[in-house]
């Protein structure tokens, strides 16, 4: 007996915390913004029951954050929260190396130097993180390991939301692409040791963009 396969349609729930979530990653909508669920209503074209029932998990992720009385408004990027993304980040990328480097051939390095060539024309900020976290997850897919690639693909969101801060500081975008361009030329020589160096540089200038970012949003507020 054979039975056709029953499509289940993504529910308006699942839909209203992707999309809320993707404008808090883009920072559509800004750390520390309130979010009323009428405007989300008219702007998403649907009821507020399903955004009513995605704020809890969008709180259980670390996205908003809700105050009895106040409302519900977007997480603010705090130091914390940043070092403990970045530590993950460095132990699973220097495990992505360990085990690309020694099956990674040249048409896995073409491919990559495509990534980084789209890269270096995309002159939005968006895109550009969109395929710096195509880049990486690239990355780690070369790895074979899928139980690493659902992990870092866990992780990547935050470091997009965060890389957007990142960003603002001055040339960070050369300098990011000038830390790929070093990951792709150690990935050349199969040395293991070089492109683990390679990739931590890159993930430390990172993270002192952003923290740069945040100590310039705090000295202005406090100017303000």
């Amino acid at each position: 007996m054979s039975l056709d396969k029953v499509e289940v349609p993504v529910s308006l729930k699942k839909q209203a915390y992707e999309a809320i979530k993707n404008a808090i990653i883009t920072h559509t909508f800004l750390p520390g913004e309130a979010l009323y669920e009428r405007n989300l209503s008219e702007s998403l074209g649907i009821s507020r029951t399903p955004i009513r029932e995605s704020i809890p998990l969008l709180e259980l992720n670390g996205w908003v954050t809700s105050i009895p009385r106040k409302g519900t408004f977007v997480c603010e990027i705090s130091k914390q929260d940043v070092e403990e993304v970045v530590q993950l980040r460095r132990a699973l990328e220097v495990l992505v190396i360990e085990l690309l480097v020694p099956v990674i051939t040249d048409t896995d390095i073409e491919r990559i130097e495509q990534l980084y060539g789209r890269q270096c024309e995309q002159l939005d900020a968006r895109d550009f993180l969109s395929t710096d976290r195509q880049f990486h997850i690239y990355l780690a897919e070369l790895s074979g390991n899928r139980e690493l690639v659902r992990t870092l693909q866990n992780i990547s969101d935050k470091i997009r939301w965060f890389g957007l801060s990142g960003l603002n500081t001055p040339n960070r975008k050369d300098r990011a692409l000038q830390e790929h361009l070093e990951i792709i030329e150690a990935l050349k020589t199969r040395d293991i040791e070089a492109t683990k160096k390679a990739v931590l540089n890159h993930i430390e200038n990172n993270y002192k963009a952003v923290l740069s970012s945040l100590d310039l949003k705090n000295k202005s507020e406090v100017m303000d």
